[in-house]
């Protein structure tokens, strides 16, 4: 009597943990108020998740984010600096190093970069560059955290591509991720 329902149990719980690669990704559980200017130590992924939207929310708008999120394909990617640069001439006290940020959504065949004033296409050099490393196992493979290296900063990405679940990664050494985050930037 007891094997059976052990058995339905774990049927059960099997079924929930089972993820569709197609489905809507999450509604943003961390409201960010603010994205964030220095990334704390650890990683919790809905942090990371919350505050690249924060930060796409802030550079983009909302209406690209929401575009974003309801396509199939995107790409949202954030650097913080390891060695921050030195400040600009005639930059004031408050200065602060910038954290560059790309979204970027593929659509009709193409990848989309997002910019304060709407859309463009991605330079076609980088948006193939893309879809190779999108298309490597080495970026599915690695683990959503890659441990710090001296002076490498951090590298947040949120991606989702069909047939795959939104992964959330961030990279503070070397890897696929942060290879991709720099590639994106780029674009």
């Amino acid at each position: 009597m007891r094997v059976p329902t052990l058995l339905l149990l774990s049927a059960g719980l099997t079924a929930c943990a089972t993820v569709d690669p197609d489905a809507p990704p999450p509604p943003d559980p961390i409201p960010s108020v603010r994205p964030a200017e220095v990334l704390q130590p650890g990683f919790d992924p809905a942090f990371a998740r919350s505050d690249l939207l924060a930060t796409a929310r802030e550079r983009f708008g909302e209406a690209a984010v929401q575009r974003a999120l309801a396509s199939s394909t995107y790409l949202f990617a954030k650097r913080f600096y390891g060695m921050v640069p030195p400040p600009p001439p005639g930059a004031g006290a408050d200065w602060r190093a910038p954290t560059p940020t790309a979204l970027l959504i593929r659509e009709g065949g193409q990848w989309l970069f997002a910019t304060a004033d709407g859309w463009r296409p991605a330079k076609a050099d980088v948006a193939a560059d893309i879809d190779r490393r999108i298309a490597e196992a080495r970026l599915w493979s690695e683990q959503a955290y890659t441990p710090p290296c001296p002076d490498f900063g951090a590298n947040l990405l949120l991606l989702k591509v069909p047939g795959k679940a939104e992964t959330v990664r961030q990279s503070l050494c070397s890897g696929a991720a942060a290879d991709l985050v720099q590639a994106a930037l780029t674009a």
